[in-house]
């Protein structure tokens, strides 16, 4: 894979799934298709990744996704609340400034957590990292059927899950 055709995917339309070999190809892809993301964002996540999800590139991209209208959501489902309170993550900070636009919750304790940590864009893209603590990601711009796959979980599990109250109060 070379970094320019990573640059130049676009959604919806390159079909080609990108291997990710570091994180500054992962902190790209996730930069890359959250820019072209047009409603709605779906995060699910162990700790946030700090080398991929604690980046200015990352937040500036997901800053410019809520400014983009009042309908774009990204919703961020996370194993574990300690790890970004303990270190101030900057995606928690950014959904004090965003509070309509950017949503956490902790994944209920009767849900199995995976292994990997996902992206999911609208309906249609992806990016993964199969093993969550490894940098070794994959992503494609327009890929409905396994982006599917991941929303099956996501939504299930958004919808069994409710706000931590560790970040509720950090909120306040």
């Amino acid at each position: 894979m070379s970094t320019y055709e990573l640059e130049n995917a676009i959604f919806r339309q390159t079909k080609t799934s990108f291997k990710l070999n570091s994180f500054d190809e992962d902190i790209l892809a996730v930069t890359r298709l959250i820019e072209q993301a047009c409603s709605v964002v779906n995060i699910y996540s162990h700790t946030l990744c700090s080398n991929i999800f604690d980046t200015q590139a990352v937040i500036h991209a997901c800053e410019q996704f809520t400014l983009k209208n009042h309908r774009t959501n990204i919703n961020i489902l996370i194993d574990e609340s300690r790890p970004l309170t303990d270190i101030s993550h900057r995606l928690l900070g950014l959904s004090h400034r965003h509070p309509s636009s950017i949503f956490f919750k902790k994944i209920a304790d009767d849900i199995h957590p995976r292994e990997d940590d996902f992206l999911c864009i609208d309906k249609s893209a992806y990016f993964q990292l199969p093993n969550h603590s490894h940098y070794s990601g994959i992503c494609n711009f327009s890929d409905a059927g396994r982006t599917a796959r991941f929303l099956s979980f996501f939504n299930d599990a958004w919808a069994r899950s409710e706000p931590d109250p560790e970040l509720r109060s950090i909120l306040l």
